[in-house]
């Protein structure tokens, strides 16, 4: 259940903050940020329109330990029944794949083990009773898609240069 809850909408935008403060993260953590609030947006337009019921099992989650919750996957009401597309799902993915890109620049020797984190929180979800198959599938898909492109129009790869302007003395 920690797991599933690392993957919540607030917590990566607190992530999101963190590296954007710093300033060798901080394009990439706003890029991150835009990343979470688009899935977070999308997915929950999305899950009524294609009204996937929650699987039964997630009625019955046990009590999580103090100071851990597990919010809503979505933040409309209307979507909050449904399960398809993952929330939580699409958000780690987009997390694994921009902080994967960067650290990928960085040090190729470990940058493959942040895609440890979405099969975790995937099995997690599955294994909680909170999402079928196909709502971990969907959620691993529009995070990647949704991470891709949102990469490559803000164009995380290039580094952040501040542009300087320097006057002339005449």
């Amino acid at each position: 259940m920690v797991i599933s809850s690392f993957a919540e909408v607030v917590n990566l935008i607190f992530v999101a903050i963190i590296f954007t403060v710093i300033r060798r993260t901080r394009k990439m953590g706003m890029i991150l940020m835009i990343t979470i609030m688009t899935l977070a947006i999308l997915v929950s337009y999305m899950k009524p329109l294609v009204a996937q019921p929650k699987p039964p099992e997630s009625q019955k989650i046990p009590a999580l330990p103090n100071g851990f919750h597990l919010e809503s996957d979505s933040l409309l009401t209307e979507a909050r029944n449904f399960s398809y597309p993952s929330n939580h799902t699409a958000m780690i993915t987009a997390f694994a794949y921009i902080v994967g890109t960067i650290l990928q620049q960085k040090t190729k020797k470990y940058s493959f083990l942040i895609w440890v984190l979405p099969p975790m929180v995937m099995f997690s979800n599955l294994i909680l009773g909170l999402s079928y198959v196909s709502d971990l599938i969907g959620g691993l898909l529009i995070g990647l898609a949704i991470s891709i492109a949102t990469s490559n129009i803000l164009k995380l790869q290039v580094p952040f240069v501040m542009n300087r302007f320097k006057t002339a003395h005449q």
